[in-house]
């Protein structure tokens, strides 16, 4: 049934100059598409298994499970939706621990959101088999699999890709879903104001969403064809990140690497291989906005292929152009600050947000996770000042971070609990944080169940600022207030049966 989480032994059968792509005659693609044929694909699965043809969907489903149960102590297939035409939404968790939710960051690949941009699909899955088969024995991949939690996602749009053919040919994919939808402008649009909300989306968006949710991934990539060039935030505006120059650096390591491999990829971009995605075309709804914007993540848009349905010829020359840059990017999920945030008292570990003053908008902070009170600021070499806050605890403020490219540094940070103790006061059903805020403010409900959560803000007068419902699924819930005075406002906040009235500080920037 749809939504339903299987584990990986599950019998599946059960179940200008700016753009080379400008410069291009408008039917070129279209007609080196058209060169895609049978023989393009594997005739079984041993030869799908050697990664030189694309596999039928029946190959991908062997293929998933056959990684999960050939190494079971570090690999684990899960099931996290179904497509509109009933296919799985697979991904494959790599970790050393892979049953455990460890204190690790977390790293997502995913591609072919487009059913028609296939060789992601192929490079996930090798790099999959490559991650597996180099663990124990290459130092690096072993580095890369003890300390994340990595999770591929090789086929997000199943129907696109096998639409017309019963699941043995790419040969007709198409780039949107079974109902016309082209996934990549169905995400939440900040541009609209529109909330962290799965109704009306497309099946496939829905279940993606509530994936991303569920395990938000400190960096993550998402692999697409049509042009070879890496694509950063943002899509919908031309504002540039809070972390540009991070971006900009990590982009431009991947298209370097790419590079000396082969010069003539990702050749003839200004940059040197990369963009900002709206100074390239301005686009709305698409995943990598909604990664970074409403899941505070970071995530870049990998095109690597010029044409979209590539002849199987090339795929291995891809590979070797694109192997050192996908696990390089990886790579950078390790560095920047990292650490753990817990109660000084008790050394329990603490939800806690980790803020960068004078650099930080209200989409690029971070926060330390419930269970570990771990954190991972990922950002550019530089010196910084961290304010890490919880509700509670008295905010600390941590000097002159140093941080190097290439290198981590880790925090230990202790808060000091307020001195009310807690067990004489009545558990609130909700908290703010940070309070007073500034740029913006989080609401989280605290032990209850998920649901929809109403907030509506007064101010002190009565008058209503604002009010909207938002799906709460266990993370808080970010308001912005840019657009609000410094002031004392009113918030009352209502789930289900249960509604009570906070006293909200903003203060001038």
């Amino acid at each position: 049934m749809p939504g339903q989480r299987y584990s990986g032994f599950v019998k599946l059968w059960l179940l200008p100059v700016f753009s080379l792509l400008f410069l291009m005659p408008l039917g070129a693609q279209w007609t080196q598409s058209l060169q895609f044929n049978s023989s393009d694909m594997a005739l079984d699965l041993a030869e799908a298994r050697t990664f030189q043809k694309y596999p039928t969907y029946n190959h991908y489903l062997e293929m998933m499970l056959d990684f999960a149960t050939n190494y079971p102590e570090i690999c684990r297939l899960d099931t996290f939706g179904t497509s509109q035409e009933g296919r799985l939404l697979l991904a494959l968790k790599i970790s050393d621990h892979v049953n455990e939710d460890e204190p690790e960051a977390g790293f997502l690949y995913t591609s072919t959101m487009h059913g028609n941009e296939i060789l992601g699909y192929v490079l996930l899955l090798r790099l999959a088999d490559t991650l597996l088969k180099g663990y124990g024995t290459d130092s690096e991949i072993t580095t890369l699999v003890d300390e994340l939690q990595i999770r591929i996602n090789p086929l997000a749009n199943p129907d696109g890709a096998y639409s017309a053919d019963a699941d043995t040919s790419l040969q007709h994919a198409v780039r949107v879903s079974a109902d016309g939808t082209d996934l990549n402008r169905d995400f939440p649009d900040p541009n609209a104001g529109e909330a962290d909300d799965t109704t009306g989306r497309a099946m496939e968006n829905r279940f993606m969403m509530e994936f991303l949710r569920e395990h938000r991934f400190s960096m993550s990539a998402n692999l697409h064809s049509g042009e070879e060039v890496v694509n950063y935030p943002w899509d919908y505006t031309y504002d540039l990140h809070a972390d540009d120059p991070w971006y900009r650096f990590i982009s431009q390591e991947y298209a370097d690497e790419a590079m000396a491999v082969d010069p003539t990829y990702m050749f003839g971009w200004p940059d040197g291989g990369i963009t900002n995605g709206a100074v390239w075309f301005v686009a709305r709804g698409t995943r990598q906005d909604y990664v970074n914007y409403y899941l505070g993540g970071r995530e870049v848009t990998l095109e690597l292929s010029m044409e979209f349905l590539l002849s199987s010829d090339e795929l291995e020359q891809h590979w070797k152009i694109n192997q050192r840059s996908l696990i390089n990017y990886m790579g950078q999920c390790l560095y920047g600050i990292r650490g753990t945030v817990s109660d000084l008292d008790t050394g329990n570990p603490l939800r806690a947000e980790i803020r960068i003053p004078g650099h930080d908008s209200a989409y690029s902070v971070v926060l330390s996770s419930a269970a570990h009170g771990d954190f991972y600021r990922l950002i550019k070499e530089g010196v910084y000042d961290l304010v890490v806050s919880a509700p509670g605890y008295q905010s600390d403020t941590i000097k002159s971070v140093e941080v190097s490219d290439y290198q981590s540094t880790l925090l230990d940070i202790q808060l000091k609990p307020f001195g009310v103790s807690l067990a004489q006061v009545e558990e609130p059903a909700f908290r703010i944080f940070p309070n007073p805020a500034i740029h913006s403010f989080r609401v989280e409900p605290v032990n209850l169940s998920h649901g929809q959560v109403e907030l509506s803000i007064y101010s002190m007068e009565g008058s209503l600022i604002y009010n909207n419902t938002h799906p709460w699924y266990g993370a808080g819930i970010e308001i912005s207030s840019d657009k609000m005075e410094a002031g004392i406002y009113l918030l009352r906040c209502t789930c289900g049966t249960f509604s009570e009235v906070l006293r909200l500080v903003l203060l001038n920037p």
